[in-house]
């Protein structure tokens, strides 16, 4: 099983995070502290129900979109 220092190092990681949050906020034009926040709570919620994590990040951004645009 890959670990995290097999993949990428954390701040790779961390400035996809970054990237992949403010490209959210800009597509649905919100600020970037309101989509981290809603991002890093649907990730938590998801997290921890879920048994298989692969596709969370995804699941997370559409909660963000869909929480947003309505």
């Amino acid at each position: 099983m890959a670990t995290l220092n097999d993949t990428k190092s954390a701040s790779e990681v961390d400035l996809e995070y970054l990237q992949m949050i403010k490209a959210l906020a800009e597509e649905i034009d919100c600020p970037v502290e309101e989509v981290n926040n809603i991002y890093a709570s649907a990730l938590n919620n998801l997290k921890s129900n879920a048994r298989i994590q692969d596709y969370l990040t995804v699941l997370a951004s559409k909660k963000v979109r869909d929480e947003l645009r309505h």
